[in-house]
């Protein structure tokens, strides 16, 4: 009965029912509270882990966590002496956390950190060769004296190698290939159709003495910056709706012939053995050629994606529709004594739109790391606006315009490489190949300059259709939700 009832009274009052227990364990001798002091290892068969030194050698209690014994290491004791030992403590040695690793059996000998240790060992910071060499610099840090700022980090190719490491690709070998949004910087040039006329001599003379021509002013030699920005959206299993627009690019050149002797000759006069009645372009001080172009291109197609055996080899074809705009224009002038002069400007805006196919094929090198080859095709029919202002000493300004329209074709060809830097973010860089036939360029027309001089009607220039392709290389990011 005594002893339910004192059962029951620690039961409501668990508070003391603790008190008691600290007070019993206060009061029992010390060799009690440690019983592994006097604990016979040997016949409780109690096996020795290997490389662990024997219980019975532990004077005390528990040991410090990072507490080493090692008679055999150099300046080793056999316990660390004050309290809890301090975190990286070997054997009387301490890291200051720039040597990477204490452990003896790296061959770093003596490895100390901090000014004076990185000296003392010879070897740098460590003892660790070209590492410790290296790395023993950044002790003349301004700013920390080697205690681990960034200024004095990269200097260590120890941890070059560490920040080169987060840059490895991501991802895995059966990732389908996909994006939700890529924006790149496009650098491209292009042809310049209309072939290569002569358009001043330098003196009288057929052949001519050729002081320029058309070619002279070829603005689609340099490469032009633009933007390519694409974005997709899932639609059904595998497939997806891509809105790509492409352009932004402008290109123009100015070419001239100067003379103070004023012998400068005109195509439009047969170089001035026919002057007739625009005899004003010749005996020129100066003739100019220049040339500006812009590049535009949109699409919508939706693309269904495929994923070949073993995840190596995945592709895709799509059905869309495409628009494209190529605009040029070709300026002619021509600078006499006072009061001659002559200007024309032919103006000419190329207007693509119709129905594309095409596809692609991805080759997955690497995990995170994808070349890809892909290809369109499209029927488009191509409105061709024209505006030439022609301007003169001997006539009054006069603006000719007129269109046509074609059916053409167009194609592209992409070559890209893809680098998966994380879940969301992939480094991309292509090749962009555009090629369409009878694009309209701006031109320069003999029978049109004569007929504004005339009482008679205008005669309409002679259309320029050439071939374009287009082509350049971008760099640029895509991401993933």
């Amino acid at each position: 009965m005594h002893r339910m009832t004192q059962l029951r009274f620690f039961s409501r009052f668990p508070s003391l029912k603790a008190v008691a227990v600290c007070a019993a364990l206060y009061a029992l001798p010390v060799a009690a509270q440690l019983p592994m002091a006097d604990a016979d290892y040997d016949a409780s068969g109690y096996v020795i882990p290997a490389g662990m030194t024997h219980p019975s050698m532990y004077q005390g209690g528990v040991v410090p966590a990072g507490m080493a014994y090692s008679a055999g290491l150099q300046g080793g004791s056999a316990a660390y002496q004050g309290g809890v030992m301090p975190v990286g403590y070997l054997a009387g040695r301490q890291c200051d956390g720039n040597c990477g690793s204490c452990d003896p059996g790296t061959g770093c000998s003596n490895s100390r950190g901090g000014l004076l240790g990185g000296h003392m060992n010879g070897d740098g910071l460590c003892g660790c060769g070209l590492y410790g060499k290296l790395a023993s610099l950044s002790k003349y840090c301004l700013f920390c004296r080697g205690s681990g700022c960034l200024a004095c980090k990269s200097i260590s190719l120890k941890h070059l190698g560490s920040n080169l490491a987060t840059c490895q690709p991501y991802g895995e070998i059966c990732g389908l290939r996909w994006y939700d949004l890529s924006a790149e910087i496009v650098f491209l040039g292009h042809t310049q159709g209309g072939g290569n006329q002569v358009l001043t001599s330098r003196g009288l003379g057929v052949p001519p003495n050729v002081a320029l021509t058309i070619g002279d002013a070829n603005g689609g030699d340099e490469l032009a910056a633009g933007v390519r920005l694409s974005g997709a959206l899932i639609c059904g299993v595998g497939g997806n709706v891509e809105a790509t627009y492409m352009g932004g690019n402008k290109w123009s050149a100015l070419a001239e012939a100067n003379s103070a002797a004023g012998d400068l000759f005109s195509f439009v006069t047969d170089f001035g053995t026919n002057p007739g009645p625009l005899g004003d372009l010749d005996n020129a001080s100066k003739q100019q050629v220049g040339v500006e172009s812009e590049f535009e291109s949109v699409e919508l197609n939706y693309r269904r994606r495929t994923m070949g055996p073993y995840c190596r080899f995945q592709g895709s074809w799509l059905v869309g529709l495409r628009y494209m705009q190529f605009d040029n224009s070709l300026y002619y002038g021509s600078v006499g004594a006072a009061p001659h002069f002559f200007n024309s400007n032919d103006r000419v805006k190329n207007n693509m739109f119709g129905a594309q196919v095409g596809g692609d094929g991805w080759w997955n090198i690497h995990s995170g790391v994808r070349l890809g080859m892909g290809l369109k095709a499209a029927w488009v029919q191509n409105e061709i606006h024209r505006s030439m202002t022609v301007d003169g000493s001997s006539f009054a300004a006069t603006t000719i315009k007129e269109s046509r329209r074609d059916s053409r074709l167009l194609g592209e060809f992409e070559l890209k490489f893809i680098w998966q830097i994380n879940h969301s973010w992939k480094f991309k860089t292509a090749y962009y190949a555009i090629a369409a036939e009878g694009i309209g360029f701006g031109s320069v027309d003999k029978d049109t300059y004569l007929s504004l001089s005339n009482a008679g009607g205008v005669v309409q220039p002679a259309w320029v259709l050439d071939d374009l392709v287009i082509q350049g290389i971008s760099f640029g990011t895509e991401y993933n939700w």
